[in-house]
């Protein structure tokens, strides 16, 4: 029964990241051996700003998906399940959507000509820069904090309220319930969603792409830069993604762990 999953997995998963691991180590030109791509990505500055701006943005966008959302969490065990079920349909409706019509409605909302800037233009205040990194993050919030908000909306959901009243008739104030009760039981949770939009957010690509084109230096525009016709050389471009998927890889190998340990705390 899992031998088709084991072979769609093998072939457009780890077969395609052999061959980029391969291509890697070789020249562009003589196809020989080299580690000159991969020096290259932490030589070059150009190239090392690329990593050290996908780190920051992906951290960034996911520590303010990741409070909105628990927010969103926490506001939903407030409401009956009829209204949270609906929030839950609605905030479905933007992770179906494409990266570009995304980007082209925060275009019509907050670009430089778009209806809110307008507003703020017509009443004297400053107008909002989306082709910054902060509206970068903003755009790519608008799909993760749903996607943030369905894990921790189901986790809050399933926790145990009668540990929380436990807790209260112990004598613990609320600041005490949250840090020794509802946060440890949260956590595992909340490190899922957390290694979710942090994978994706350092592959972000279609919506900043549309929204900045290339003044914005991330690991993903300089994978396209490079097997696009001006820039055209796939091994630095396998080089790029190699250190990508290594960077993600060992968060997420961290995060594991972490989610691992407070669960044999908990």
């Amino acid at each position: 029964m899992i031998l088709p999953i084991l072979i769609f997995i093998g072939l457009f998963v780890f077969y395609p990241y052999v061959i980029i691991v391969i291509r890697a180590f070789k020249d562009n030109y003589t196809g020989a051996f080299t580690l000159r791509n991969l020096q290259n990505v932490f030589k070059i500055s150009a190239f090392r700003t690329s990593v050290l701006n996908s780190l920051w943005f992906s951290f960034l966008t996911t520590l303010v998906s990741s409070v909105f959302g628990s927010l969103v969490g926490w506001v939903s065990t407030k409401i009956s399940d009829r209204s949270r079920n609906v929030l839950m349909s609605l905030f479905s409706v933007p992770m179906t959507l494409s990266g570009l019509v995304v980007a082209f409605s925060f275009i019509v909302l907050l670009g430089r000509n778009g209806v809110f800037n307008i507003i703020l233009r017509g009443a004297g205040l400053p107008t909002f820069n989306l082709y910054s990194w902060g509206g970068l993050v903003i755009a790519y919030s608008f799909f993760n904090i749903p996607l943030f908000s369905l894990t921790m909306i189901g986790a809050f959901k399933n926790l145990d309220m009668s540990l929380v009243e436990a807790a209260r008739n112990l004598g613990a104030n609320i600041v005490q319930t949250w840090f020794y009760v509802v946060i440890p039981v949260l956590i595992p949770a909340f490190l899922a969603a957390f290694s979710i939009v942090f994978a994706g957010m350092m592959g972000a690509f279609g919506t900043v792409l549309a929204l900045t084109g290339l003044s914005r230096s991330l690991l993903s525009l300089q994978i396209y830069s490079h097997v696009s016709e001006s820039y055209y050389n796939v091994p630095q471009a396998d080089a790029f993604a190699l250190v990508l998927g290594s960077i993600v890889a060992m968060v997420l190998v961290v995060i594991n762990f972490l989610e691992r340990k407070v669960r044999v705390k908990s």
